[in-house]
């Protein structure tokens, strides 16, 4: 089982993807936060081979969506797991999941 996160960085035609895997955790969050910070537009983060996040997780995409948003971009979440999934819904960022 994975439990250290992992992020490579692409481009699709609606721009940056951020894949990510493992564990997005306390001990995660200042990497996260780098990996996304010089990133524009709209940013999209593949969850698909996340097993956990936290509320640090949560601050760091919440933080980027409002400096996307006032630039005209936004943030995205793709394909969470359940759990992943369960936790961002229940703060309320359902509309940010795309899949």
């Amino acid at each position: 089982m994975v439990t250290d996160a992992q992020f490579s960085v692409g481009v699709e035609g609606t721009g940056p993807v951020v894949s990510a895997s493992g564990q997005l955790d306390l001990a995660m969050k200042v990497e996260l936060r780098e990996v996304l910070s010089p990133l524009t537009g709209v940013v999209t983060v593949d969850l698909s081979d996340v097993t956990f996040v936290d509320s640090s997780t949560i601050g760091v995409f919440v933080g980027v969506q409002k400096r996307l948003s006032s630039d005209g971009g936004a943030l995205r979440l793709r394909n969470p797991q359940a759990m992943p999934r369960l936790a961002l819904e229940t703060v309320g960022l359902q509309e940010w999941i795309d899949g």
